[in-house]
């Protein structure tokens, strides 16, 4: 009788305020670590591991003085609070879970800007949950995800921004699209309002896992600075040695005119 190979998964998570904010808005979990201090930067490896059930998630905070940070910062520590329940989620279950965890976040945001009269705070969402031989993408704003799978690259998220449902709708080409300032205006994102609207996030059929495939979760201040061509190109390479480094350093090169946040899982 034959036995399938059992698969393992290794990661880094890489985040950098960049050359031009004076704060980093992005934060990252990893696999149930939260980022320490996004102040700082953060650079999390999570060695290789059997693959059982795993959690990585990037959050790109918005609004005005510290409210971006406190934002994507609420919605990791959140995610904390729900990694169990998710993890332990049956397959019919699982969106529910995420569902009951993006409501939490969603509350707890606005609750900060009733109390602090703030008016504007949200964050992004781009997570990834892996479990056994299943990788489920869920998302909700443009924060992307990316699938490599040895061949080709896949984005696995749809931008929810102005610029692309008016590129969706034919009232844009690709490239006004790319070059309207609408691109960074959200349409989704976690801290709109208490009436339900952007709560749950998209989620993307599950992706059976292979060895060889490598992942990426990205804020769009890697994306706005590397063309995924770029990208393709350093997670296609066999000799990196630390893809979430490159991609990063890459942005900086260009410019890094935003917080830059990727994480990199690798499937052995």
């Amino acid at each position: 009788m034959l036995h399938a190979r059992r698969l393992y998964i290794q990661a880094h998570a890489v985040s950098d305020q960049g050359k031009v904010r004076n704060n980093n808005e992005d934060n990252f979990f990893a696999d149930g670590i939260v980022n320490p201090d996004p102040q700082k930067g953060g650079d999390i490896t999570i060695a290789e591991k059997k693959l059982t059930s795993h959690i990585f998630a990037v959050c790109d905070g918005m609004g005005g003085e510290s409210y971006g940070e406190d934002a994507s910062a609420i919605a990791v520590t959140t995610l904390k609070a729900h990694y169990q329940n998710i993890k332990k989620s049956k397959k019919n279950k699982l969106e529910q879970s995420v569902c009951a965890y993006t409501t939490d976040v969603n509350d707890r945001i606005c609750e900060m800007i009733s109390k602090r009269n703030c008016g504007n705070s949200g964050t992004t969402l781009a997570m990834l949950f892996f479990n056994k031989n299943y990788a489920y993408p869920f998302y909700i704003g443009d924060s992307r995800i990316y699938l490599y799978d040895g061949f080709d690259l896949y984005a696995l998220t749809k931008d929810q921004t102005l610029a692309a449902a008016m590129l969706q709708n034919g009232l844009y080409t690709p490239e006004q699209a790319e070059m309207s300032y609408s691109r960074n205006k959200l349409m989704h994102f976690l801290g709109e309002d208490k009436n339900g609207n952007g709560l749950n996030a998209t989620a993307q059929s599950p992706i059976t896992l292979k060895k060889g495939m490598r992942f990426l979760l990205c804020s769009d201040g890697l994306t706005d600075m590397c063309s995924d061509l770029t990208l393709f190109e350093i997670l296609s390479d066999p000799n990196q040695k630390d893809y979430a480094q490159s991609l990063v350093d890459m942005a900086l090169d260009a410019g890094g005119t935003d917080n830059v946040t990727a994480i990199v899982i690798e499937i052995l």
